[in-house]
């Protein structure tokens, strides 16, 4: 959440997370649900082929939190057209 240097391939994945922490200013959970809206809307759009399948509604993108303790998942709404 500070932007901080990190070590490892987590640096470059913080160029994909960084939208979602600069719209939650400082709340970890909020920056975690809109990381994960963020990516089930680029999961989406992105790819021609999965794009045209949600448009026909032959396919739903979802997102949801892990839980690495518990190994649960909690579903979060995410507005995938």
């Amino acid at each position: 959440m500070a932007g901080s240097e990190v070590p490892g391939q987590i640096s470059g994945l913080f160029q994909h997370i960084r939208p979602a922490v600069k719209t939650a200013k400082g709340d970890l959970r909020k920056a975690i649900i809109e990381n994960v809206c963020n990516q089930a809307i680029l999961l989406a759009e992105a790819s021609p082929v999965i794009s045209k399948m949600v448009q026909r509604k032959e396919l739903i993108v979802v997102g949801g939190i892990y839980d690495l303790d518990t190994g649960s998942v909690t579903p979060v709404d995410v507005a995938v057209n």
